[in-house]
Formats: structure tokens, sequence, C-alpha cells
């Protein structure tokens, strides 16, 4: 038996007992049958959520609604771009959001409409729809060619939230429209688009805005 080989199965075993922790730790997430105490919520990250889920954030609701806001003023207002930076503010905002590079890399081209008329969705909106839907909407296995996997509705439902408060504050989803209406203050629509989607992914999916009790919301017996 030579070194090398040796050196590959041990390479080899030290990747599957890593893997094996990490999926332990998710099925230990997972198996608190919906609700996960903490601010933390890491365990989330490895989760589609679904209508009914619960994750207990504290009183930091608030705290993250805000964060969300202020990430978002400052990405657009020092990095542009704003479907990238309203994935960014709410990524570093909301704790069970995943930090995934690939989410993030996959808004570049989508900020002023993704388009040289603005006649296409204001990119703030769109950011907010990537990570909705990365949070909860349909997956599929990674092999090629493989069934599609869970429904849309949930995603969709929560999207049309953030499209009502953008047609409630600027009369349109419509890059150029929401330019005109904001005074092409685009740092201010990015921070407005994250809070919005923040609010709307903690009132679906936390106890943010319920009453103290059991993590589901319902105000423990006396």
């Amino acid at each position: 038996m030579n070194g090398t080989g040796k050196t590959n199965r041990q390479q080899s075993g030290k990747t599957s007992r890593r893997r094996f922790l990490r999926l332990t730790g998710a099925g230990i997430g997972l198996a608190l049958g919906g609700c996960l105490s903490g601010t933390g919520g890491y365990a989330w990250r490895r989760k589609i959520l679904e209508r009914g889920d619960r994750i207990d954030v504290g009183s930091k609701g608030d705290e993250i609604i805000e964060n969300a806001y202020r990430l978002g003023y400052d990405y657009e207002k020092s990095r542009r771009g704003c479907a990238q930076c309203t994935v960014a503010a709410l990524q570093d905002a909301i704790p069970f959001v995943a930090l995934d590079k690939g989410l993030f890399r996959g808004a570049s081209c989508l900020h002023g409409g993704a388009t040289p008329t603005g006649i296409h969705n204001c990119g703030g909106f769109t950011g907010s729809g990537m990570i909705i839907g990365y949070l909860c909407g349909r997956t599929r296995e990674s092999t090629f060619n493989s069934t599609f996997k869970g429904s849309a509705k949930l995603s969709r439902e929560l999207i049309r939230k953030v499209y009502e408060r953008f047609e409630e504050e600027y009369g349109s989803v419509l890059c150029k429209d929401v330019k005109k209406a904001a005074n092409r203050n685009c740092p201010e629509v990015v921070a407005k688009a994250a809070k919005w989607t923040a609010e709307v992914i903690l009132k679906e999916f936390t106890n943010y805005g319920q009453q103290s009790g059991n993590c589901d919301g319902r105000k423990k017996q006396e």
C-alpha cells in the first residue's frame, strides 16, 4: 500500500465525517417541529421554509428590519446595483437567509430594470423576489433534467405583498416610474425594498409582531 492511497482515503474519510456532521446539525434543527429558539436561526439556512414555520427572533424583529433598511441604503449609495444591493442587505440583515454567493452573483445584471429602457421591474423589487424565492420557492435535485419539487404559491403570495408596497409608494414597480416618483433617489428605493421585504418575511416565518409565548405566536396558558 503506497502513502498516496492511504492519504486519499484519510482525506475522503474526513470529508465524509464533515458532511455527516453538517447533515446531522441540519436534522437537529428540522427536528424541532418548525420552531427554532434564539436569534441566530442558522439551522434554518438549510431548510426551504413552508407556511406555518416559525423562527423565534426574540425581540430582534424591529432591529432586523431597521438593519435591512440601513444596509440597503448604504450598499446602493456606495456600491450601486439596486438588485444586488437589495439581495446583500437582506442576506446580511436576516439571520436565517443564507449568505449564498451564487444568489448574490445572480443579481449582478438586474439593476435598472436590466434593460436600457427602464420599462421593466425595478432592481430593488427583483432582488426582493430573489430572496423570497430562495427562502420558500420551488427547488429540484442537482441532476440534469430533474423533477421540480415543491410549490411556488407561497413565494408568489409574499412577493405580491412587496408589490403592493411599491404600488402604494411609487404607483408602479417599473424602474422608470419608480425613479421618477422617488426623485431618482435609488438608495432610498433599495432601502425601502429591503425593509418591506424583511417585514413580509418576518411576519410570515417568525414570531415578529405576535404575542410573546409559544414560538407559533399563541400565548402561553396561565
